[in-house]
């Protein structure tokens, strides 16, 4: 499945293609073997509070997301995370996390705070 998200302030697109990896097979692989992550595509892990970046082969942004009846607030976000980290990255307190391609954090200037919800 597939969703858009936007920040609610100002509708801006966040994510126009946002794979919810909700499935078994989906969160085992996420991003890993992918090669490019486009302006507007996303991945988010529903009932997901951190990540790990092994065997990933790009760069990506994350925000740990708290979920608000259908809006999600950013509890916090973190840029540019790099290949092969070796220690996980999570947010205490976030129930989704969405992964977006490298920039998009600094693009929007996103803030912990804002809030983001889906659009048809």
């Amino acid at each position: 499945m597939e969703m858009k998200l936007v920040r609610k302030t100002d509708q801006a697109m966040i994510a126009a293609n946002a794979v919810v990896a909700d499935l078994f097979f989906d969160r085992l692989k996420g991003l890993i073997g992918k090669k490019e992550f486009q302006a507007g595509e996303g991945m988010l892990f529903p009932k997901c509070n951190s990540i790990h970046m092994w065997m990933m082969s790009i760069p990506i942004d994350v925000l740990f997301l708290k979920k608000r009846n259908t809006e999600w607030e950013i509890l916090s976000a973190y840029k540019n995370l790099k290949p092969w980290k070796i220690l996980p990255v999570g947010s205490f307190g976030a129930d989704d996390t969405l992964e977006l391609p490298v920039g998009t954090i600094e693009r929007l200037d996103l803030k912990k705070g804002e809030v983001l919800c889906h659009v048809s």
